[in-house]
This record gives structure tokens, sequence and C-alpha cells, in this order.
């Protein structure tokens, strides 16, 4: 059946790229994602700590891995709640490969607030872009990391057996490298597909060693993954930080809002002041346009 054949040449070792390979016979699927430049922006937009920029890479990663195993068009938001001193954290993620991220108090570390997690839920809501069509799941918090909290996710909600694996390094509060890998057993594997991938997993080295600026996809790493397999490298998105605020969404979210509290706020001489929770880039909002929100539509 020949040798493994790949989309195209990788983009260059600093791009942020995720890749998908799946295996001829459909036992297996592989995905490698390398998010450095997104998970820095999205830490640096928030000014988090260096705990919290680890943790928020750690999230871009996790969540770009699990989305891209969703339909190509779905977008994905994961809701973390829980009792640490981080708080509530969200992750928006969607096709192209585009992420942002939200933690209520980027600046906690643990010592001085103590562990970043405590017990709570994670929801997964997908939305179809098409249908605007939408499914939610929520789960437990099972373990101690990201990449524990979406591998229960996806067995408990997807009943899909799945390995991920995130490598965040970070110095002097900058992420080096937001690595990462998901490895999952499909319907059409056998419990012999299952042992292969075990034996393959117990020998093989971090991704970091593997996604080179020789080998920028990582290839002779995956080889070592899947070998026993007959595999392709089968799909590519470029990933990017972006934020889908504007000041034409801020206004339509105020629209939303009751009419007294519109009243009120057309009737402030000030302007209204609204910080986006996830990039804050802030909006400057005039009465003016608060008041034509109370027209009637023409």
């Amino acid at each position: 059946m020949g040798p493994t054949q790949y989309l195209d040449q990788p983009p260059p070792h600093g791009q942020d790229t995720l890749w998908r390979g799946l295996a001829r016979q459909g036992e297996a699927r592989l995905l490698v994602v390398r998010a450095t430049d997104a998970a820095n922006e999205a830490a640096s937009r928030l000014g988090a700590s260096p705990e919290v920029t680890k943790l928020v890479g750690e999230l871009v990663v996790a969540s770009l891995l699990v989305r891209s195993t969703l339909n190509p068009d779905a977008r994905m938001q994961v809701y973390i709640r829980h009792d640490g001193p981080t708080g509530k954290m969200v992750v928006d993620a969607w096709e192209g490969g585009g992420v942002r991220v939200y933690v209520k108090t980027p600046e906690a570390t643990s010592a001085l607030d103590g562990a970043l997690f405590g017990p709570g839920l994670m929801e997964v809501a997908r939305t179809h872009a098409a249908t605007g069509k939408s499914w939610r799941s929520t789960v437990q918090l099972q373990g101690d990391r990201i990449e524990d909290f979406m591998m229960h996710y996806l067995l408990e909600s997807e009943q899909v057996l799945s390995l991920l694996r995130v490598e965040v390094t970070v110095a002097n509060g900058v992420i080096e490298n937001a690595l990462g890998y998901l490895v999952q057993l499909m319907p059409e594997g056998t419990r012999e597909d299952l042992q292969r991938m075990t034996a393959n997993l117990e020998t093989l080295a971090p991704l970091a060693t593997g996604m080179t600026p020789d080998d920028p996809d990582g290839r002779d790493w995956a080889q070592a993954l899947m070998a026993g397999f007959r595999w392709d490298q089968c799909a590519r998105e470029m990933v990017e930080y972006e934020c889908r605020c504007s000041e034409a969404r801020i206004v339509h979210m105020l629209s939303t809002l009751p009419r007294a509290d519109l009243e009120e706020m057309a009737a402030d001489p000030n302007d209204l002041e609204v910080i986006c929770d996830f990039c804050r880039t802030k909006y400057t909002v005039k009465p003016a346009v608060v008041a034509e929100l109370l027209e009637p539509p023409s």
C-alpha cells in the first residue's frame, strides 16, 4: 500500500499548525498541534501570571486538539467552573484554527492562593456553524491537569478511548513551547491495535524532541508513534489567536438588555466603557448610540 503520504511541505517551525493523520483502515487517528504563538498571545492579553500562562497554554493546546475531532465547521466552547483561585475559565475555538481564552483571575499564583484548581465541572458546547444547532455535555473535573479533564470528557461524552498529551514550557513568563498530540482508537480498531499503540507509546520520546526546525511536523516522531499502522497525513489547519469582538458586536450585546437598563444608559451623559473579557480591548459607546437602540425599527 506504499509509504505514508503527506499533504504538503510543512510550515516553518515557528508557525503554529495542527495536522491530522488517519490509519488507512480507519482503526486509529493522530492529531498533532503547535500553538506557541497563539497561547502566548492569549496569556499576554489576559496579563497572566507565569503559572496561569502555562495553564493558558495547556487550555489552548488541548481545546484545539479536541475541537479538531469534531465536524470541520464546528465551534467548540469549553467552560471550566471550579473552586480554585483562577475562577471560571473559558476557551472558544472554531473552524480554521482560531482560538481565544478567558480566565477570571489570571494573576493567580499557587504560592499565594493555593492549588489553581478546585473541585468543579467542565461543560463543552459544540455548535454547527451552518445550522446553529448546539450540543452541550457536562462532566466532573477528574484528574489534576487540563489533559486529564479533556480525556475524561472524551470518554464519558464521546465514548472514544483517547490519549491526550500536552507539553507546555514557560521561561521568564513566556511560553517557549505549546505542543500536544491526541491519539484515538476508532470503532474499527481492535484489541491488537490497542496493544500495538500502547507499546509504541511506552518508548515514545516527548513531542518537543521530534517537532524540530529540520522536521517541523514531527514526521519521524509520528512514524514511531504509528509504527505497525499504514497511515497518511490527511488534513491541516493553521492556528492563530483571534478575538471576534468588535464595536458592532458590543452594540448588539447591549441591544439584548432590558429596556429600563438601556434608558438609564442613554440618559447618562458619560460614555459607556465595555472591556472584552477575552482580549481586554476597551470599547467606548456613546449615549446617542444606546438611544438609537430604544427607537422602534423602521
